[in-house]
């Protein structure tokens, strides 16, 4: 696909208040030691009692299943070789998240366990050799029965275009920072964000390590506001505050 001139369904839409006004749980209010391991039912659970609406990293599985969880790898997060594409919605029965007894959920497990407490920014990851569009039109069709004020973000710019062009009811961002783990070229290219001016994103998420950044202000400057991910401390908040909106914060309580 070629990222090439203006989609008549790409209008921006009204930004939740929360979205620059609470702060966001990274991944659910997590706590290994207690048993709440990021991205996990209970994290997310214990963000919706403290009112935090929580961040949370989804993807698409061969089985056409979507799963909430961080790494295309299962190394770190279930202690064994695989993949996540491999899943399947019954094989998540027999998970250990970080050896917890907290398992991998679906996405619809963490709707229904937040419903009517606290909204989400659902960050959609795409593996290599993902279809854009069939990845966007999968999230939007496991939401379309949630009346919650969500939020969708990606670091894949067609990500973000396909949810544009399919008119997503949400606000729809662009996820970016140093990008330290990419090749110079796609590095340089993520951290200016040079998609945006077509997908016009409602708001953006930077990493705090990449704050002041030149572009980001030239964004902010023009009403597109910013939330900083990567705050992890008081020290932290305060550097955010300057350079963003609102954050997305982690073993840290603002």
């Amino acid at each position: 696909m070629v990222l090439a001139g203006h989609h008549e369904g790409m209008a921006s839409l009204t930004r939740p208040a929360w979205l620059t006004s609470t702060p966001i749980a990274h991944r659910g209010l997590h706590d290994l030691a207690a048993g709440r391991p990021e991205n996990s039912l209970a994290a997310f659970d214990a963000a919706a009692e403290a009112g935090y609406p929580c961040e949370l990293d989804v993807q698409l599985t061969n089985s056409g299943d979507l799963v909430v969880l961080h790494d295309f790898d299962l190394r770190r997060a279930l202690g064994r070789a695989g993949r996540a594409a491999s899943l399947t919605a019954a094989s998540l029965e027999g998970t250990r998240l970080f050896g917890t007894d907290e398992k991998v959920p679906t996405l619809a497990q963490v709707l229904d366990c937040v419903r009517g407490r606290v909204p989400l920014q659902v960050e959609i990851k795409r593996a290599s050799g993902d279809n854009p569009q069939i990845l966007a039109s999968a999230v939007l069709n496991a939401l379309k029965e949630d009346r919650e004020e969500h939020a969708l973000s990606s670091f894949d710019p067609f990500v973000v275009y396909q949810l544009r062009a399919a008119r997503a009811p949400y606000a729809v961002g662009q996820i970016s920072g140093l990008l330290k783990d990419q090749p110079l070229l796609r590095r340089l290219a993520g951290r200016h964000m040079i998609a945006n001016p077509l997908t016009r994103p409602d708001f953006l998420s930077y990493e705090l390590a990449g704050l002041p950044s030149q572009v980001v202000k030239l964004w902010r400057d023009g009403g597109v506001p910013v939330i900083s991910w990567g705050v992890k401390s008081a020290d932290d908040e305060l550097r955010a505050r300057k350079h963003a909106d609102n954050i997305i914060f982690d073993n840290y309580r603002p």
